[in-house]
């Protein structure tokens, strides 16, 4: 059985389950002789002008699958995407914006989406697209902070090892389109449709609830900050708003939505991790799912999940051999060296070196958006084998793993997984396998 090459169909699989095109076109019907569009038991008249919104990387595959329900009965289109990605449509704008630093190319976006809903009417339709990424292309900040402001923010909560989850709380209260803020500028019908990136699916969390209520407060933020040591250290206009939010005299994020507007989750990391364990069953693996809530420092992360990889070899638990081991998620990085990576590069080259020696074992990470960190890769393959091949060709495996340069190593071993970007994002999923 050739490891790699399993790893790589079973790859295979996962990103064609990543793509929403399908989920969009089987959970949305349209009526037009009535003029109604459903989705799953929901009736919505669309008396008046049907608007589209698609924002996040998932955007156009999204979209594309919309216009093959309803055609040209979309009247007029924004569209949000990342630099380097691309879309055209009949009465479609498409704003190319910054991520995962937001840019003014990002504000702009927004402030161009505000003022069109703004002028939606009571009789009009507004299907919203949403998807990974939202939270960084389409930026507005709260007046008194800018953009800077907000990207310096960013970067210094992404350098420090945050959660996607505590990102997106402090975005949510810098802005005036995330936490339910969007959802306030239309007086029509609103339906979200959503590729889930976040664990766990918190519509809160997903490109930072811009149709949804908020439940986080200036308080949570607060607590944020505190717990990775950035009061005194983020831009004073930040810190300024967050200390006035405490004390009332900035208005928190929107508490609930209104009852005209519904929200629908069509895939997330789940989709993506069935597909590749019923893939590695077809395959001839015993396999099992250990969690979709895969979260942590990489290298942490890789440690554990080499000591199941030993239990499996010496115990046949929690699964007997051949072994085909899924968990789903999205891993951290805390930023010490100045090489180049990511969190699936990095965890796979933490895992090489805890199973040196052993070549009957496999981990294969991947970012099912095509980019890990800020590389052209995906992931990385490594094996038992992988150390001892890096040695051989005068690579010190833990002097780039101390440097955070898991790219370059992966590189020049020819490990790294590389496709195209994917338009879409329903996180990572990593595949152990063991024979």
């Amino acid at each position: 059985m050739d490891l790699k090459e399993c790893a790589f169909q079973i790859i295979e699989e996962v990103k064609k389950a990543a793509n929403p095109k399908q989920y969009i076109k089987e959970c949305i019907r349209f009526d037009r002789d009535k003029r109604e569009i459903c989705v799953e038991d929901k009736v919505f008249a669309a008396h008046g002008h049907i608007y589209v919104v698609a924002v996040g990387k998932a955007a156009p595959l999204m979209t594309e699958g919309l216009l093959e329900v309803l055609g040209s009965s979309v009247e007029k289109g924004y569209m949000v995407i990342p630099h380097g990605y691309d879309f055209a449509a009949p009465g479609f704008t498409v704003f190319k914006t910054g991520h995962p630093v937001p840019d003014e190319q990002g504000e702009l976006a927004a402030t161009t989406v505000l003022e069109f809903l703004e002028h939606t009417g009571e009789g009009d339709l507004i299907i919203f697209l949403l998807s990974g990424g939202g939270s960084a292309l389409l930026p507005l900040p709260r007046d008194g902070i800018t953009l800077q402001d907000k990207m310096e923010t960013t970067k210094q909560l992404l350098a420090c090892g945050a959660r996607i989850q505590e990102i997106n709380a402090v975005r949510r209260h810098l802005s005036k389109v995330k936490g339910g803020n969007l959802a306030q500028k239309t007086k029509g019908t609103l339906i979200t449709l959503v590729l889930s990136d976040v664990l766990g699916d918190p519509l809160d969390s997903i490109a930072s609830g811009p149709t949804v209520a908020d439940p986080t407060t200036f308080e949570d933020v607060s607590s944020i900050f505190t717990k990775f040591g950035l009061w005194g250290k983020l831009p004073a206009n930040v810190e300024n708003l967050v200390k006035r939010g405490l004390q009332g005299l900035e208005e928190d994020t929107p508490k609930a939505v209104p009852e005209r507007h519904f929200v629908k989750i069509i895939a997330s990391n789940k989709t993506a991790v069935s597909a590749g364990t019923a893939k590695a069953k077809a395959l001839g693996f015993n396999t099992i799912l250990l969690t979709t809530y895969l979260e942590g420092e990489a290298r942490e992360v890789a440690h554990v999940l080499s000591s199941i990889a030993k239990e499996v070899l010496q115990s046949g638990n929690p699964v007997s051999t051949p072994a085909a081991i899924f968990a789903g998620g999205e891993t951290t990085v805390k930023l010490t060296g100045k090489g180049l990576g990511g969190r699936n590069q990095e965890l796979a080259l933490a895992f090489a070196l805890d199973v040196q020696d052993m070549p009957n074992v496999l981990v294969a990470t991947y970012a099912t958006d095509g980019r890990d960190g800020p590389t052209d890769a995906a992931g990385a393959i490594a094996t038992g084998e992988t150390v001892q091949a890096a040695r051989a060709a005068g690579l010190d495996p833990a002097t780039f793993l101390m440097n955070n340069d898991s790219y370059h190593f992966f590189d020049k071993l020819r490990d790294l997984i590389r496709v195209p970007p994917t338009s879409t994002n329903v996180n990572d999923v990593t595949i152990v396998l063991i024979e």
